[in-house]
């Protein structure tokens, strides 16, 4: 991933471009506006990454549950989970 900065102008004469290669290499461009009203260009998967990450983090308790799971899995602790487990867990959601 990588960031890189255009103007308005060259991104308006070559939007399918920047755009294609965002998502062929999953970058992020910078277009500076006037009076610094910059915008940032991104994926719709990139985007919708971020939004679960913030929504993950949004609460203590989400927050909380994350650092447990991740020091468990650091620890080895982990569970396979059967296909009768799984199915119960979505069954409840």
């Amino acid at each position: 991933m990588s960031v890189f900065t255009t103007d308005l102008n060259n991104a308006q004469k070559n939007l399918t471009a920047l755009t294609d290669n965002i998502v062929a290499h999953n970058d992020h461009i910078i277009v500076r506006k006037p009076d610094n009203k910059n915008v940032v260009i991104m994926s719709e998967a990139e985007f919708n990454s971020w939004q679960e990450t913030i929504r993950l983090l949004s609460t203590e308790a989400n927050h909380q549950d994350l650092k447990q799971s991740l020091a468990q899995a650091d620890r080895g602790q982990m569970h396979t989970l059967t296909s009768a487990e799984s199915a119960h867990l979505h069954a409840q959601n």
